[in-house]
């Protein structure tokens, strides 16, 4: 059956009193309403539902289902693979349920806002949700793949801090999780992916918090050991308020950075601090300020202004591949991987990412949520970007490449918002007792499989 036809017969399916905006193939507006953040994804659904109530959400689950095609989800658009986007089939666009309110402790967020609705509106109260690093990612599947931040060290992943849900089960019904509810969706959500249900609103506990420490220092790659070996050393003993991330790639344009080192391989650590600013000075200066790096600053910002740094270094409509996972060290060989792959980076998008664990994050109790793997030490994340298409298998392989070069010190498993299409990774993802778990709720709530993640569980 082709997408004119099953277009047409999602709409007959819906009804004249659906009140929500589709667009079907072949219809103006359907190009932009099927683009997702990855450029190099090119699916064709055969309509994108614009749901702006948990009713339409439901009323478009069944249609789908009556019509025996397959059903995505997108919030922000922005997973790697483009799994929000489905190939003939019903995208379900929450793009317009983004409304964000704050009740004391509590922020309430629609299920299609991005993590900019939320800052903004948590900014007006002084308090954070824990969240990603750029403000145009979707919060949803953020948060129910874990959470990382600026602040995760300090307050948990944003999968932690969910205290209760609204959710469109995979037979239409609306139902609430938390701990008086639902509490097995409750546990399932904060980790489980988007397996279980259509999230149409987060409850999340926030955190006082509106300006922060962010620190940079910079490296030459001939200096990548001294400088990788200061960041392992250094935050092995910081305090959990400070979050940061190495990364090696070709050196941006950034301030106090001599001309003459922008575009060559270099090490930069990024780091945030979310603690008590005058207590963070010195911890920052021992991070960002020893080891002898090119370049270092510290200055003191609005959290909403470094949740929006790197936005643009990370927009819509580039190319995009991702290899990912744990890493149970950093040592010699794991630098000597990271050298050799900054000095052969394809392009000036493309980028290593080490990401330091523990904090609060790690010490919560593996059993206590389905996000799993808390004892990790560190999260390696190989991004392949690119603006023209010519490129894009000379930077497939240098991710495929780097990735492998890291076998001797990385882990099967990996973080789930950083993988890419891959299924057969699911018993990595998950331990066996979580895994068990969580097909039980599956079996309960969506038997046919109706709600299929990145990582997906089957029944």
């Amino acid at each position: 059956m082709n997408n004119d036809r099953i277009g047409a017969r999602l709409r007959s399916a819906l009804g004249h009193a659906f009140g929500a905006e589709t667009v079907i193939a072949g219809e103006a507006g359907y190009d932009d309403a099927r683009r997702v953040w990855n450029g190099a994804v090119d699916r064709h659904p055969a309509m994108v539902a614009f749901c702006r109530t948990s009713s339409e959400v439901a009323a478009a689950v069944l249609a789908a289902r009556e019509v025996g095609v397959p059903l995505s989800v997108r919030g922000g658009g922005h997973q790697v693979a483009g799994l929000s986007v489905c190939d003939n089939g019903l995208t379900i666009d929450l793009s317009t349920m983004c409304a964000v309110s704050v009740d004391g402790g509590i922020s309430h967020a629609g299920g299609g806002s991005l993590l900019r609705h939320v800052d903004t509106a948590n900014a007006q109260a002084g308090v954070v949700v824990p969240a990603g690093v750029v403000s145009h990612t979707g919060l949803g599947g953020l948060a129910l793949g874990g959470g990382f931040g600026w602040t995760f060290r300090n307050f948990g992943l944003t999968c932690d801090n969910i205290v209760g849900a609204e959710v469109v089960t995979a037979d239409g019904r609306i139902v609430q999780a938390g701990e008086q509810d639902d509490a097995d969706l409750l546990w399932a959500l904060r980790g489980g992916g988007g397996n279980f249900g259509v999230v149409t609103r987060f409850d999340l506990g926030n955190h006082p918090l509106r300006d922060v420490l962010f620190g940079q220092a910079v490296f030459a790659v001939d200096d990548l050991p001294r400088g990788v070996e200061h960041y392992v050393r250094t935050m092995a003993t910081i305090p959990d308020a400070m979050s940061s991330i190495c990364i090696t790639r070709l050196a941006p344009p950034i301030p106090g950075l001599p001309p003459e080192v922008v575009g060559r391989p270099v090490v930069m650590i990024d780091a945030v601090w979310s603690g008590d600013i005058d207590a963070g000075e010195e911890p920052m200066r021992r991070l960002v300020g020893d080891g002898k790096p090119l370049t270092t600053r510290i200055t003191r910002m609005p959290y909403t202004a470094v949740q929006t740094m790197q936005d643009d270094l990370h927009p819509h409509g580039r190319g995009n591949y991702n290899k990912s996972r744990y890493l149970t060290t950093v040592d010699d060989t794991a630098i000597k991987a990271l050298r050799e792959a900054g000095n052969t980076v394809p392009g000036p998008h493309s980028q290593i990412e080490i990401l330091r664990l523990g904090g609060a994050a790690g010490r919560i109790d593996p059993n206590a949520t389905a996000f799993a793997h808390r004892d990790a030490a560190y999260i390696l994340n190989i991004v392949g970007a690119w603006t023209d298409n010519i490129v894009a298998d000379a930077h497939i392989a240098w991710v495929r490449d780097t990735y492998k070069a890291f076998d001797p010190v990385g882990s099967d498993a990996g973080y789930i918002n950083f993988l890419d299409a891959e299924p057969d990774r699911a018993h990595s993802v998950y331990p066996e007792p979580t895994y068990a778990r969580l097909r039980e709720i599956k079996r309960r709530l969506d038997p046919d499989s109706v709600f299929r993640g990145n990582v997906p569980i089957t029944v």
